[in-house]
């Protein structure tokens, strides 16, 4: 093709992508793309690799003194569920993760997600919960299912 005529298929290089709601992107092929993922974005999602432990501290928000103990509301949270559902373990090692639970509870699709991304975490350098609380959240999250029947998202 001429280099001074324009190529009919290629959007005209001045729109404002942003204004329509629409992404920009470029075509390629699979080949590329897996090089790229596989070599070059790795940084970008492996932060743990990356980061010395004390660097991962500073990217944490700020502690605060309910995260030491269940507030209120998450009392009022645990109280409200039958015995055999009460996630006492998860009140009790991680109090800071049950009052989250217990501020999202009233909205099923922020609760799910909410459980949905303590139970499938993969980001690296987690421990990831202790059995016994790794259990508790699976509870929920199968009563969840049964009671409202939402099923895997993927």
């Amino acid at each position: 093709m001429d280099p001074t005529q324009k190529d009919p298929t290629s959007p005209p290089p001045d729109i404002d992508w942003e204004s329509y709601g629409l992404l920009e992107f470029e075509l390629t092929d699979f080949d590329e793309a897996r090089r790229v993922l596989d070599n070059e974005s790795v940084s970008q999602f492996d932060v743990a690799t990356h980061l010395k432990p004390e660097q991962l501290k500073k990217l944490r928000r700020p502690p605060v003194p309910t995260d030491r103990a269940l507030n209120g509301k998450g009392i009022d949270w645990l109280l409200s569920l039958s015995p055999d559902l009460r996630p006492e373990h998860l009140a009790e090692q991680f109090p800071r993760v049950a009052n989250l639970l217990a501020e999202v509870w009233h909205d099923p699709d922020v609760r799910r997600a909410t459980i949905e991304k303590l139970v499938n975490s993969d980001r690296k350098g987690r421990k990831g919960f202790p059995p016994e609380v790794h259990d508790e959240l699976m509870g929920l999250r199968q009563w969840m299912i049964n009671l409202q029947g939402w099923d895997e998202p993927f």
